[in-house]
């Protein structure tokens, strides 16, 4: 029987840690199964989940429900990458809540800059595409379905329903994305996940 780590929820809290998944993984040298369902989080912690799966090399990523913004990011670390045909991704820029003097903001957004061209970066070598076009998609804030993953160099393979069946998005007020597709907005209202009004496109990231 193959090992499982889930990864759910946001990225960096609870067991969606990069220490969790790096513990998980120092102690399991033979293949495993990282299976994600996540709406995104802290981009750092994105990053280090890529580095350590990648770092791990035995480790097949399959996203079931959601893998948006860092988790995206996070899944390509996988040895192989597996999408439910019922799933999405989503990548886009960087963003963070930030307060302070003008100074404070243009050290933010330098940070930001960073942060989104390592994300790029990092997108363009794990799918083959350019890193100008992967920042072009992150500006747009990009969503693709399962077919799309696999024929952008996202995923290696689609999961058949018949085989693996579908999960519940993770829950998320996802009227906070840009571009979030409706009937993830739908799905938002309807389950009591948008509790708070929505705040400036600008304002939020994860």
């Amino acid at each position: 029987m193959t090992l499982r780590f889930d990864i759910s929820g946001a990225i960096g809290e609870g067991d969606a840690t990069s220490a969790a998944l790096g513990a998980f993984l120092d102690a399991n040298a033979g293949p495993v199964e990282v299976v994600i369902n996540s709406f995104g989080g802290i981009a750092t912690e994105g990053a280090a989940m890529f580095a350590a799966l990648e770092r791990h090399g035995n480790a097949t990523a399959i996203v079931q429900g959601i893998a948006a913004s860092a988790a995206s990011l996070a899944m390509l670390g996988g040895r192989r990458v597996l999408v439910h045909d019922a799933a999405l991704i989503m990548l886009h820029k960087p963003a963070v809540l930030a307060m302070g003097t003008a100074d404070d903001m243009r050290a933010t957004a330098d940070s930001l800059d960073k942060i989104g061209a390592v994300y790029a970066g990092i997108y363009a070598r794990a799918t083959g595409n350019s890193v100008a076009r992967i920042a072009a998609w992150m500006t747009q804030e990009t969503w693709l379905d399962a077919t799309e993953c696999v024929a952008l160099g996202f995923a290696d393979e689609v999961l058949s329903g018949s085989t693996e069946p579908a999960v519940p998005v993770a829950a998320f007020d996802y009227r906070k994305f840009r571009s979030a597709p409706a009937a993830l907005v739908q799905m938002a209202l309807a389950n009591g996940w948008a509790t708070e009004l929505p705040i400036s496109k600008t304002e939020f990231s994860k």
